[in-house]
């Protein structure tokens, strides 16, 4: 009898141990990192990295750090000494042994040297994936919603299209003007999670220009925490974080509750139950060609943004929890808006759960 329990403790120890040990195994496997490259001609690649770890040469010891642990890597050239900054605040300095940095990109598998690269960013997420939600556009893992102009896939690009979305009644006298994308709009699962994208504006074109706008004005936004959003600017529900940019690097940071225009047709008498400015600037140096980079990641009421890995926003926003006027600003998806007629693109798009 006492041979048979101690069998069975012996098991059931054993299966604890490899219970936690796959538990362990399958945490690791969930660990996604993205990796971006700052090239010295002034390209930027972004992928997901071969390599699981850096291997470097400390003054004090050799260590293979994981790359989810680690937020940047300066490399100093002249010096040909490397600067990690990691995710706990760390700040490390040594030589990295590797001559190539491998990753796989929208271009396939490239390997670019090591003299060829300036400064590498890497972001881990633990977390799992986000709803997809309802949209006729599928692009970077979740559907969109086309609004006010068409939008198409265009290689590794989901871009506005200089004309009316067919049935929309478009125009400054309309229903509203200005291409959105809209995702998961008042989804409950989307709370704290991170984005990340490229972002350009790209301008008017002179073949879709009804208002006469200049050709050199540009400005648009990115919205998140979306709880409601209407197509028409006549209907009363804008309610969300927006994140506005305009063409002279001025932007700012607030949340809306319930915007829209109060008059039958056409852009007039606009009206919000609440607007808060949770930060502003002068400062930011939009790409028109390129685009930038931007990751924003929304924790409760911390709410962080940065523009070519350089810190934008953060801030904590203790109302993130009251309803104003039926609508609480802690959930929901995200979305895009070029300013006026402004035509705009967006790559590289992922979205994690936090």
């Amino acid at each position: 009898m006492k041979n048979k329990l101690g069998l069975l403790t012996a098991l059931l120890l054993t299966a604890v141990a490899f219970s936690a040990a796959a538990s362990e195994r399958a945490r690791e496997e969930a660990v996604t990192v993205r990796a971006t490259l700052e090239l010295k001609d002034g390209s930027r690649l972004v992928g997901t990295p071969l390599e699981k770890t850096l291997p470097v040469t400390l003054d004090f010891m050799k260590a293979a750090i994981p790359l989810e642990k680690i937020r940047t890597c300066e490399i100093r050239h002249k010096d040909e000494r490397v600067v990690l900054g990691l995710a706990n605040g760390d700040r490390l300095t040594g030589t990295l042994e590797l001559a190539q940095f491998q990753l796989d990109t929208a271009m396939g598998r490239l390997a670019p040297d090591l003299a060829q690269i300036d400064r590498m960013t890497f972001t881990a997420s633990h977390g799992g994936s986000l709803p997809a939600g309802e949209g006729s556009l599928s692009f970077g893992g979740v559907n969109w919603l086309p609004w006010r102009t068409p939008f198409e896939v265009q290689g590794d690009k989901l871009a506005s299209l200089p004309r009316a979305r067919a049935g929309f009644n478009y125009g400054h006298s309309g229903a509203g003007r200005g291409a959105a994308l809209m995702s998961n709009i008042g989804n409950a699962d989307w709370r704290d999670y991170r984005v990340e994208f490229d972002f350009c504006m790209v301008g008017t074109d002179p073949s879709f220009n009804p208002h006469g706008m200049g050709l050199d004005w540009r400005g648009g936004s990115f919205a998140f925490h979306v709880t409601d959003a209407k197509e028409n600017w006549n209907e009363r529900g804008g309610s969300c974080y927006n994140f506005s940019v305009e063409g002279n690097g001025a932007w700012r940071l607030y949340a809306v509750y319930n915007a829209y225009c109060d008059v039958p047709m056409g852009y007039g008498n606009p009206r919000k139950d609440a607007e808060r400015v949770l930060a502003s600037g002068s400062s930011l140096h939009p790409d028109w060609d390129r685009g930038n980079h931007y990751r924003l990641e929304v924790r409760g009421p911390h709410i962080q943004i940065w523009m070519d890995d350089q810190t934008v926003v953060d801030v904590t926003d203790d109302k993130m929890g009251e309803t104003i006027g039926g609508q609480t600003l802690d959930h929901g998806g995200v979305g895009f808006s070029g300013g006026f007629d402004t035509m705009f693109w967006i790559k590289n798009f992922s979205a994690t759960a936090l």
